[in-house]
C-alpha cells in the first residue's frame, strides 16, 4: 500500500511538471505558428529535426532508458556505491562518444542525406534549408543524450522531478530562438534556439547527482558486468526505435509530395496529441517502471502483476476521456492555440483533420508506454523489437492505401491503426508472460471508462448547442465533461479517479 501511494504521488508529480512544460509548449507552438503557419519553412523544419531525433532516439534516447534503468537499479541494490558510479560514468562517456561520433558525420552528409533520404520531393532550394537547418540541430543531439542518460539515472534513484521539468527547458531555447534569433536568422535561429534548450535541459539535471554522489569523471570501465547487460539489453531497443524512427523518416518522405503545409500540419496536430498522451501516458509509466523493475528483480511476480494493472487502469480512465474531449474540443483548441498570424482558417481545417485521425492513439499510445516498459523490467527487450517490425509492416502498408485518398489525414490514421495492433499484442504478450494481468478487472476497467467516456461525449454535445464563444466553450464544456465523466465512472463502479484524488489530498496534508 505504501509503495502504491508513493507511486501516485510521484506520478502527480511528473504529470504537474510535464503538465507545466505541455502548457508552455502550447504557447510555443502559438508563437511558431504565428510566424511560420503550415508553409515551407517550417515544412524544412519539420524535416530537419527528423535525422537528429533518430540519432538521439535509437541511440540514448528511449534504448537507454529501457537497458540503464533495470540494470543500474540492480547495481544499485547489489553493488557498492563506488562500483554504481563507475558503471554511470562509463555508460555518461560511451554516450558522449558515439553520439558525438554520429552528430559530426550528419553535419558533413547534410545536404546528401536531405536530396536523398529525407524529402526527395522538396524543391532544391527547401532542400538546402533543410540541410542548413539540420546541421544546427545536429549539435544539440550529443546533449540531449548526455541529459537523458542522467534522467535515466536520477529515474532510477527514484528522483523524477527534475527530468520530468527537464522539458521546459526546451521551450524556453525555443523562446530564446524566438524573440532573439529569429528576427535576426528567421527559420535558422528557431534551430539555434533548440541548441540553447538542450543546454538548460543538461544542466537543469545536472545539481541533482550531487545529492546521489555521482560525480562525473570520464571513464571506460568496459569489463564491469553491467555494461555488457546494458549493451545486450539496448540491441533490440535499438532496432526498435530504429523502426520507430524509420516510420517517422518515411511519414517525412511521403508527406514531402504533398501539398505544402502537410508536414507542418502533421506535426502541428502531433504535438497537441502529445499534451494528454504524455500526461496521462508517458508521465505515469515514466514513474512506474523503475519500480516494475524494483519488483522483476526482487522476484515479485504478484506485487508486479498488481502494479502493472492498476497502471493500466489509471492510464485508460484517463486517456479513453482524453481521446473524446480531443475530437470534440479539437476545432476550438486549435483555433484558440494557434489560428492568427500565417496560420489561417484552411490550416486550422487540415490541423483539425490530422487531429482527429491521432485521437485514439491517444489511447494506444499511452498503453504502449506501459506494456512496452513492462517487458523492459523483465530485461526483455527483444519481444517488443519483434513487434515492432510487424507494427512497421502494417503501418507502411497502411499509409500506402490510406494517402492516395485522404492525404495527410491517412498518414496519422496508419500511425493510429499500427500504435493500437502494437499495444493489444503487447498487453496479450504480458498478460501471457506473467500467467494473467488484472484477472477480468482490467477488462471491466477499460469498458467502465469508455462508458464514462461516451456520456462525457453527449454531455458536450449538449453544450455546443448552448455555448458558441471558443473559450467559454471549451471552459463550460471541459468542466461538464470531467464531473460527467467523473460521476459516471463512480456510479460504475470505477475507483481510479478517486485513488488520484487522495493522493493529492495526502500530498496536500
Amino acid at each position: 500500500m505504501q509503495r502504491a501511494r508513493h507511486l501516485l504521488r510521484s506520478s502527480l508529480v511528473v504529470i504537474a511538471l510535464f503538465g507545466l512544460s505541455k502548457a508552455v509548449g502550447l504557447v510555443r507552438a502559438r508563437l511558431v505558428a504565428g510566424a511560420f503557419g503550415a508553409g515551407m519553412e517550417y515544412d524544412a523544419f519539420t524535416a530537419a529535426n527528423q535525422l537528429p531525433e533518430l540519432f538521439f532516439a535509437v541511440i540514448a534516447g528511449g534504448s537507454l532508458a529501457a537497458a540503464l534503468i533495470p540494470v543500474y537499479s540492480q547495481y544499485l541494490a547489489q553493488e557498492s556505491r563506488e562500483t554504481s558510479t563507475r558503471l554511470a560514468n562509463t555508460i555518461l562517456t560511451l554516450v558522449l562518444l558515439v553520439l558525438g561520433s554520429v552528430s559530426a558525420v550528419g553535419i558533413l552528409l547534410a545536404p546528401w542525406l536531405t536530396r536523398h533520404v529525407l524529402v526527395p520531393d522538396f524543391p532544391p532550394e527547401q532542400q538546402l534549408l533543410t540541410a542548413q537547418i539540420m546541421r544546427v540541430i545536429l549539435l544539440q543531439t550529443t546533449i540531449f543524450g548526455l541529459s537523458g542518460a542522467l534522467g535515466s539515472l536520477l529515474n532510477a534513484h527514484q528522483h523524477f522531478a527534475l527530468p520530468a521539468l527537464a522539458p521546459l527547458s526546451l521551450d524556453i531555447g525555443y523562446f530564446v530562438g524566438i524573440f532573439l534569433f529569429v528576427p535576426r536568422m528567421g527559420i535558422i535561429g528557431l534551430a539555434w534556439g533548440t541548441v540553447v534548450g538542450a543546454l538548460f535541459h543538461l544542466l537543469i539535471q545536472a545539481p541533482a547527482l550531487v545529492r546521489y554522489r555521482i560525480g562525473y569523471r570520464p571513464a571506460l570501465d568496459l569489463h564491469l558486468r553491467g555494461v555488457g547487460e546494458i549493451v545486450r539489453l539496448m540491441g533490440p531497443r535499438i532496432v526498435t526505435l530504429g523502426v520507430i524512427q524509420f516510420a517517422d523518416l518515411f511519414v517525412i518522405r511521403l508527406a514531402s509530395g504533398l501539398p505544402t503545409g502537410a508536414t507542418s500540419a502533421y506535426f502541428y496536430a502531433y504535438a497537441i496529441m502529445q499534451v494528454p498522451q504524455t500526461l496521462f501516458g508517458t508521465a505515469i509509466a515514466l514513474v512506474v517502471f523503475p519500480t516494475l523493475a524494483e519488483l522483476y528483480n526482487a522476484a515479485d511476480v504478484d506485487g508486479l502483476r498488481r502494479a502493472a494493472a492498476q497502471t493500466l487502469s489509471v492510464v485508460w480512465s484517463l486517456t479513453l476521456p482524453a481521446a473524446v474531449a480531443t475530437v470534440l474540443l479539437g476545432r476550438p483548441a486549435i483555433v484558440l492555440l494557434l489560428q492568427g498570424g500565417a496560420f489561417d482558417e484552411s490550416a486550422t481545417e487540415v490541423v483539425l483533420l490530422v487531429l482527429t485521425a491521432f485521437s485514439v492513439r491517444i489511447v494506444a499510445e499511452s498503453t504502449l508506454d506501459v506494456v512496452a516498459r513492462l517487458f523492459y523490467a523483465r530485461h526483455n527487450t527483444r519481444t517488443p523489437m519483434l513487434a515492432y517490425l510487424g507494427w512497421l509492416v502494417v503501418t507502411v502498408a497502411t499509409a500506402y492505401a490510406l494517402v492516395p485518398r485522404q492525404g495527410v489525414a491517412g498518414l496519422a490514421l496508419a500511425t493510429t491503426i499500427g500504435f493500437t495492433l502494437l499495444a493489444a499484442v503487447l498487453l496479450e504478450l504480458n498478460r501471457r508472460g506473467l500467467g494473467g494481468l488484472g484477472g477480468r478487472a482490467l477488462p471491466m476497467a477499460f469498458l467502465r471508462a469508455a462508458a464514462g467516456a461516451g456520456v462525457m461525449a453527449v454531455a458536450i454535445v449538449l453544450v455546443s448547442r448552448v455555448v458558441a464563444s471558443t473559450i467559454p466553450f471549451l471552459l463550460v464544456a471541459g468542466g461538464v465533461g470531467v464531473v460527467v465523466y467523473g460521476l459516471t465512472t463512480w456510479l460504475l463502479g470505477g475507483r481510479e479517479l478517486s485513488w488520484l484524488w487522495q493522493a493529492v489530498r495526502s500530498r496536500r496534508a
